[in-house]
């Protein structure tokens, strides 16, 4: 058992480097090495075989004249390799692991024909520690570290083990990860090749039935350019399969209501709750049931799991008790077909369908009471994933990669009670309507996709090259709850100067907002990318690569919500419309260079360049390409209760007098000429690296890598009304659009153009806007990191892996989302929608975690229980003033394209404090350190014919209640906002998981 142990805790800490080789395989790992003989002489024509343990697949290759092989597209798993020649004694070694998207290094030593025969072990320099090939960032995190470690299931629980990953506040963003600055939508993530990120926001991965995930693959930096579509960190796993021997297995976790903390309340100086946890609870329950093995044997497998699962929560929200379970039957099939020693097929179907039910009551919050039960809310999200993966070695040299693959998400919400949501905003923003849910919609996506991969070995060359095409179909219908003249979004509040009302400041009022929002359009991208990895001596190895790829949104049709002969009408009209209104590329070098300080593969030093490109989100598809109807109604107020709130009618809205004013904000129109800029261009960012590895203590890699980002370009939605409206003047045009805001995609800081007939008069108008007329700052994005690691085995029960990262973060925009105000809204948040949202915006971004010590390791007391550690102090994020723009300064200047501060109308949302004065971004201070203590006790035994597994993680030891996300409201209506500063987000308080597993 020490032996077997001591085998895993090297495999294990051999997968983690944090460099993987170039050109590595999506859905597979490479072996590759040198064969020399005793005295060192190279050997070449050298018969290299390798054999999957465990499937008893054979692959057979030839060293070449450099005595050097590379054998791509293998399985993951564990082999045995061994190395012939005639005239020499063969050698071979066990235990060799082969890990998703890394080449694993095993050079191989024969001796002379009678000379003693031994066998390679897998230490010393049969295995290199280092890859002096790459340069590529990151962590491999297998099954068998997860069965050691205190870590949570999901993509994101592990990418958090790797340095240079923060976890951003906000109760919005799905746990979604920052990689290196970028903001948490610019991720990408594949399963077996697949695609499977969110398909609507980018926002981590969709869900997945984790126990069939056998390894994960972080890259945190220096990706090859067979991965794009993303500015910060690629995610790659691949699934579990079968082998020759039949396996079976069951796991129950469960996390107990009774063992989950619950952080204190926060209370408001009004003493109404901004975060009520009175009546919060959480059980979670998963049973897992798994079999796998041969169909044919050594030919065709099986695995094949079911995971139903079921989360019961509570919780209160302002004025309605909440009371939810949800239920997942999530499944995993996967098939593989070994056609013959050089072809195989896989072929893996996932469902991951969520279906909820919540029931709804009144809430007292002053009683602390439930209330009438108010209705029910029925909700469903997820759906399916095939995927087809086929691999082909055409000759020693030549191999194929070929993936295609369907995703699709379907979500919704029936609810049964309509009463809309009605909140007092005189003060914060309070609801105190017994609505179920504020917004119903229906949404429904499906994401094809086809790769194809092709490597070829030419001399020192390891060459490869691949296409990439994703299409993205979606319907999307979403419309404020409410019944008739109910329908809308209602508040009370106080009006306040330039705010939209154009009422008297000071005056209170009933406000209804409308929006309704209808989209069927569709996302697509493609890609060419080619990749040579050079070894152009011993010691260096160059990595060129590029990738070019072009992106394509379209619009909906304008016509989909009319009915009879209008509908027909519009359509003739728009007959042969171009209705794309995203059509960007771009050209990414991907370069880096690696040397082998002393060439003996224990020191490598390296530098990198490359250029990454975001695709416009799917989105935006919803948010700029619908068919969008949005309007504002203000009402006189008209009875109250004795708090001085409107009292509420039978249909659930507001009492209000007569309607004092209104007004159009969009009408719906979509023309792709008007809704974003004809020369719009691909959003991007650099990044350089420079870095060494060496080996320590003989078992352990120290690494020291620096980082530098730059955001070159962005991609936003401005509200270019003011400037526009200043243009049509000097044009002689008269707007008759009936609606009040333009909001269009384009390049902030760059020239733009637009095109429509605003006067009906039958012409197009064409509309050219410089950069200087607009008067937007250029985006800025810069992120400074030294990353310094140590991971390795300390001892032979001991595995420690820690890192200590600086970093700064800064510029004026933090990406796709925004964390500091809580939009999860990928390009579409308010950054640039007025350039006098932008005043005083530049500074410390929201991603910026200065400093980050995280440590994670395990400690075998003896051969059946094992101690696990996963622990992080992360400095908290920078903290800001936010206030409404005062008049007449900076862009609201008299002169300025802006003057008219149109922004006001968002309220507390621009760079100043209580007294107008400005206050830079991020300056006013940090938000407490993060400090989180995982632990685990594993516990595994023989038991019959398999193993038992007990397992007890307790997350969040400390219990750290430090806050993610604080109100940043400076000012509300005018005054100081005596709330300013207190958590709307923390870290989740301390729970217990038990975890009961069975193998046999």
């Amino acid at each position: 058992m020490q032996i077997r142990k001591s085998l895993l805790a090297l495999a294990i800490s051999a997968s983690l480097g944090s460099q993987f080789a170039t050109g590595a395989d999506t859905s597979g790992g490479s072996l590759k090495g040198q064969v020399t003989g005793a005295a060192g002489e190279v050997i070449a024509s050298a018969t290299i075989t390798v054999t999957h343990i465990g499937k008893g697949l054979v692959r057979t290759v030839q060293s070449n004249a450099k005595g050097e092989y590379n054998l791509r597209n293998l399985p993951v798993g564990e082999y045995r390799i061994r190395f012939e020649k005639d005239g020499y004694s063969p050698a071979q070694a066990q235990d060799v692991r082969v890990r998703v998207g890394q080449s694993m290094i095993y050079d191989g030593t024969l001796t002379g024909a009678g000379q003693v025969l031994e066998e390679v072990q897998v230490t010393g320099s049969m295995l290199r520690r280092i890859d002096t090939g790459s340069s590529t960032a990151g962590v491999v995190i297998t099954q068998e570290r997860l069965q050691a470690l205190p870590v949570n299931t999901g993509f994101e629980a592990m990418a958090q083990l790797a340095p240079g990953v923060a976890q951003p506040g906000g109760s919005s963003f799905n746990g979604a990860s920052s990689f290196g600055g970028a903001s948490s939508a610019e991720n990408g993530y594949y399963l077996n090749g697949l695609n499977v990120s969110n398909i609507k926001t980018g926002l981590g991965s969709i869900a997945l039935p984790w126990e069939a995930i056998s390894q994960t693959q972080v890259k945190t930096g220096a990706i090859d350019p067979e991965y794009g579509g993303a500015l910060g960190g690629i995610i790659n796993a691949v699934s579990k399969s079968g082998d020759n021997e039949f396996k079976f297995g069951s796991q129950v976790r469960f996390d107990p209501n009774s063992m989950h903390e619950q952080h204190n309340s926060v209370r408001r100086q009004s003493g109404d709750y901004e975060i009520n946890t009175e009546q919060s609870g959480e059980s979670f329950t998963e049973s897992q049931f798994w079999a796998s093995g041969p169909i044919v044997p050594d030919k065709a497998f099986f695995y094949a799991l079911f995971a139903p699962r079921t989360t019961k929560d509570e919780w209160v929200s302002d004025s309605s008790y909440y009371d939810r379970v949800r239920e997942e039957d999530r499944w995993l099939v996967r098939l593989d077909w070994f056609i013959n020693e050089n072809h195989s097929l896989d072929i893996t179907a996932i469902n991951n369908e969520e279906n909820g039910e919540r029931d709804n009551y009144a809430y007292d919050p002053s009683a602390d009471k439930v209330g009438d039960f108010t209705g029910v809310t029925a909700t469903r999200e997820g759906g399916n994933v095939y995927g087809l993966h086929y691999s082909g070695q055409l000759t020693d040299a030549l191999a194929i990669d070929l993936v295609a693959g369907r995703t699709q998400e379907t979500i919704y919400n029936a609810a049964i009670s309509d009463l809309p949501i009605v909140e007092d905003c005189r003060n914060a923003c309070l609801s105190y309507s017994n609505h179920s849910d504020s917004t119903v919609g229906e949404e429904d996506y499906t994401r094809d996709q086809l790769r194809l991969d092709i490597s070829y070995e030419l001399l020192n060359h390891s060459l490869k090259a691949g296409v990439d095409y994703n299409k993205v179909d979606l319907y999307y219908d979403s419309t404020p709850n409410g019944i008739g003249g109910a329908l809308g979004w209602w508040s009370q509040d106080i009006a306040e100067a330039d705010d939209g009302s154009n009422l008297e400041p000071g005056t209170s009022m009933i406000s209804r907002r409308v929006r309704t929002r209808h989209a069927e359009s569709d996302v697509s991208a493609r890609a060419i990318y080619l990749q040579d990895s050079w070894a152009v001596t011993d010691q260096l190895t160059l990595n060129l690569g590029a990738r070019y790829e072009q992106f394509e949104n379209t619009a909906t049709d304008g016509c989909a919500q009319l009915q009879g002969a209008a509908k027909e009408l519009c359509e003739q009209d728009s007959a042969g419309d171009d209705r794309v209104f995203v059509d960007a590329d771009g050209f990414s070098p991907r370069l880096q260079a690696v040397y082998d300080l002393h060439g003996d593969g224990d020191t490598k030093v390296y530098a990198t360049y490359g250029r990454y490109y975001q695709p416009v989100s799917t989105n935006m598809n919803i948010t700029q390409g619908s068919a969008s109807r949005e309007y504002f109604e203000y009402y006189a107020l008209d009875q109250v209760d004795a708090n001085g709130r409107a009292t509420l009618l039978s249909d659930g809205s507001p009492s209000r007098g007569e309607q004092l004013s209104g007004y159009v904000r969009q009408e719906g129109i979509v023309d792709a000429d008007l809704i974003a800029s004809a020369n719009l261009e691909g959003m991007y960012s650099d990044e350089f690296t420079v870095g060494f590895e060496t080996l320590v203590f003989d078992d352990m890699v120290l690494g020291v890598r620096g980082i530098y980002r730059d955001l070159k370009r962005s991609i936003e939605d401005t509200d270019v009304g003011p400037v526009l409206g200043n243009r049509l003047a000097e044009m002689g045009i008269d707007n008759k659009t009936g609606q009040s805001s333009f909001y269009v995609l384009m390049n902030p800081g760059e020239d733009m153009e637009i095109s429509y007939d605003f006067d009906g008069d039958g012409q197009v108008d064409n509309v050219k806007l410089s950069a200087a007329e607009l008067a937007l700052p250029e985006p800025k994005r810069r992120y400074f990191a030294l990353e310094t690691s140590l991971r390795g085995q300390v001892t032979d029960r001991l595995y420690m892996d820690a890192s200590y990262t600086w970093s700064h973060s800064y510029g004026n925009t933090e990406g796709l989302v925004r964390t500091d105000n809580d939009q999860a809204d990928p390009g579409w948040t308010t950054s640039y929608d007025y350039a006098d949202l932008m005043d005083h915006g530049s500074g410390d971004l929201p991603n910026d975690h200065r400093h980050a010590v995280k440590m994670n390791g395990f400690y075998d007391f003896s051969d059946n229980l094992t101690l696990g550690l996963v622990t992080s102090l992360v400095s908290g994020r920078p903290q800001n003033y936010f206030s409404i723009h005062p008049a007449g300064v900076d862009s609201c200047a008299e002169g300025s394209p802006w003057s008219d501060c149109i922004s006001r109308y968002y309220g507390a949302a621009s760079f100043y404090d209580e007294n107008g004065n400005p206050a830079k971004r991020g300056s006013k201070g940090n938000l407490p350190w993060a400090k989180q203590v995982d632990l685990s006790l594993t516990y595994t035994r023989p038991l019959f014919d398999g193993e038992l597994m007990l397992k007890g993680t307790v997350y969040n030891l400390l219990n750290d209640d430090a806050a993610l996300d604080v109100m940043e409201t400076r000012t509300i209506n005018g005054e100081l906002n005596p709330d300013y500063g207190i958590p709307q987000s923390r870290v989740e308080a301390r729970y217990l998981s038990l975890v009961a597993r069975y193998n046999f």
